[in-house]
């Protein structure tokens, strides 16, 4: 009898652990709403969002030039204002962010000025890596677009400054950081050899000191976090030596810990040894997204590192493209992408066409909620508020349109 007792125990707790501890339910995948599409002489690079108000910004195409723009609207698309970002030549916007003040930096490229302002200093660019194919489609560098140029803007859309740094050199702006003395700027720019990446920083009178140069030939950087003293974090991808660091891969994806004065401290690789790999795009708790083609097969990456630049966590998934990745909150993050197979922790997601999927991950990197977007054909840029919930800048048959997951 005691026998049979102790048996039927090991049974029932063996049947709780199967319950307790099985494999996670699969999430099901909402479909996201449009809220409204953007004029067709727009093109947005993103968004900024505060509530229920949306902050959009970009290159607008005027008749003889391009300008960049910012504007601000409500979640129904009725305009509050709108800013044209223009100092006489072409510029274009491509990235944003918002300081501690809530006021907005619009960062991007710009042409020359045909007259010199002898008063504008022009600094020189200096190499830290004297030893010298991305998966990911990004913006092509204009040939006449060789300065880097912000815009300082108020939440009410006043312009309040605006500055200048002359590359020589064709450049292209990738990403942008808020810290406490300005902005850190990042992007990549013509070099004899090939292409750079850059790091430029600002105080409260304009880009100051040298921009740091990464590579020289075959470098890209994409994307910035700012440390809480003010050091950055830098991602991208190369096949240079960068930092001591050699090329261990077909292309590796790099992360290069940059200090507040402007020195490479360290550099982790990417290390499969037949991958192409690429850091497109970084959020402020450390959370990147990528991609990765092996085989022939192209995967979007999304990895959560820890501040010592270790991995935490990382999954992939088939794709068209590289992750683009948002922190909704310190503990829930999002990536979209376009999704080109079933995805088993998705209940009933088998796309018999290729189809933009944004996912949501916790803190521990475990899915916990999925978004499609069927209509965008690109997605764009990422955003998240308590009112209009997951937001989508995306593509579509009718032009440039944003998407929401919360219906009103």
């Amino acid at each position: 009898m005691k026998k049979f007792l102790t048996f039927t125990i090991i049974i029932c707790l063996t049947l709780t652990a199967q319950v307790s501890y099985g494999a996670p339910k699969p999430v099901v995948a909402r479909t996201l709403v449009p809220l409204f599409s953007l004029p067709e002489n727009e093109k947005p690079a993103g968004f900024l969002i505060s509530g229920n108000t949306l902050n959009f910004f970009g290159t607008s195409a005027g008749m003889t030039s391009t300008d960049g723009f910012l504007k601000s609207t409500n979640e129904s698309g009725v305009i509050q204002w709108s800013l044209i970002l223009d100092t006489g030549v072409d510029e274009i916007a491509t990235t944003a962010t918002k300081n501690s003040a809530g006021e907005i930096w619009i960062v991007g490229s710009s042409a020359k000025p045909s007259i010199l302002d002898t008063s504008t200093v022009v600094p020189a660019v200096t190499s830290l890596n004297p030893d010298s194919v991305t998966a990911e489609i990004v913006p092509p560098i204009r040939n006449d677009l060789t300065q880097v140029i912000a815009w300082r803007v108020s939440n009410s859309g006043m312009l309040l400054q605006t500055i200048t740094y002359d590359f020589g050199a064709p450049v292209l702006v990738r990403s942008v950081a808020s810290t406490d003395f300005g902005i850190a700027v990042v992007g990549n720019y013509s070099t004899p050899q090939g292409s750079a990446g850059f790091v430029l920083q600002s105080g409260a009178n304009g880009f100051v000191g040298k921009a740091t140069s990464i590579g020289k030939s075959d470098t890209e950087i994409n994307a910035v976090s700012r440390k809480s003293d003010n050091s950055l974090i830098v991602f991208g991808s190369s096949t240079e030596v960068i930092g001591g660091k050699k090329l261990m891969g077909v292309r590796d994806g790099i992360i290069a810990s940059i200090s507040s004065q402007g020195k490479i401290t360290n550099v982790v690789r990417s290390s499969n040894s037949k991958a192409t790999r690429s850091w497109q795009s970084s959020t402020p708790n450390l959370v990147l997204g990528g991609d990765s083609i092996l085989g022939g097969k192209t995967e979007a990456v999304i990895t959560k590192f820890a501040p010592s630049l270790i991995p935490i966590w990382t999954t992939r998934f088939a794709s068209q493209t590289s992750a683009i990745t948002f922190d909704a909150s310190s503990n829930s993050h999002i990536m979209a992408f376009i999704s080109t197979s079933a995805i088993a922790a998705i209940a009933g997601w088998k796309p018999k066409k290729t189809t933009t999927l944004i996912l949501n991950f916790d803190s521990k990197g475990a899915l916990v909620g999925a978004y499609g977007a069927p209509t965008v054909i690109s997605p764009i840029a990422l955003g998240f508020s308590r009112d209009l919930g997951v937001l989508l800048l995306g593509v579509s048959a009718k032009g440039v349109s944003i998407f929401h997951s919360l219906t009103r």
